[in-house]
């Protein structure tokens, strides 16, 4: 049996290899602290200098949609709250409860999902589904939260965290430099390994220089 997230072998029947397990735990503790820091990136240019404007042709928007998107109905919280009701149906607990602000809900929701962490890793047919999903999620919320000026974008960190969890974090070329590093694991990145992360094509499961 192989996992439903990685397709890594399993030494038992699971959903999850621990690796995914592991990661899935992580962003879903880290999920609501990123809901919170998005609120400080609302305003356009916050938290971030993309350095002199050429050029503007039109007025800034008052909020950024990209974040707002993150932050209102249909977003990080509804993404949460869907699994968490998938889980609980699974289990035949019926609906959760959805109330309070959406701040409260995506901790609720997040909450809900950790504590039940075991099972889903063991035995709920969706896990893969949504380790992948969670790891989206915590990978575009991280993007959103990086200051750092995005000049290229080379793919997707491949590094292995353990167990065939991948990081999966944006990777960017910094302005000036010839230099990829993760911003998420670390994981250092030569120039000569970038045309297969652009095409997703690894060609090792951890991507990077040793």
């Amino acid at each position: 049996m192989n996992c439903t997230a990685c397709t890594a072998a399993l030494d038992a029947p699971a959903q999850l290899c621990d690796g995914c397990a592991r990661g899935l735990d992580v962003r879903l503790g880290e999920l609501p602290a990123q809901y919170l820091l998005l609120a400080t990136h609302l305003r356009p240019g916050a938290g971030r200098s993309d350095g002199p404007v050429a050029l503007v042709r039109e007025a800034p928007l008052p909020v950024r949609e990209d974040v707002l998107d993150m932050r209102a109905e249909g977003g990080l919280v509804t993404v949460l709250e869907g699994w968490r009701e998938a889980m609980q149906n699974a289990r035949g607990w019926g609906q959760p409860a959805c109330t309070g602000s959406i701040e409260r809900r995506v901790m609720a929701a997040a909450r809900g999902l950790q504590l039940n962490i075991e099972w889903i890793a063991a035995e709920f047919p969706g896990a893969g589904d949504m380790a992948r999903e969670i790891r989206a999620l915590a990978g575009q919320a991280a993007a959103l939260l990086d200051p750092a000026p995005p000049t290229l974008r080379v793919g997707d960190c491949a590094a292995d965290l353990g167990g065939g969890d991948i990081c999966g974090a944006p990777l960017r070329v910094p302005a000036g430099t010839a230099e990829v590093r993760c911003r998420r694991c670390g994981t250092d990145y030569p120039p000569n390994t970038w045309l297969t992360l652009a095409t997703g094509a690894w060609a090792v499961p951890a991507g990077a220089a040793a």
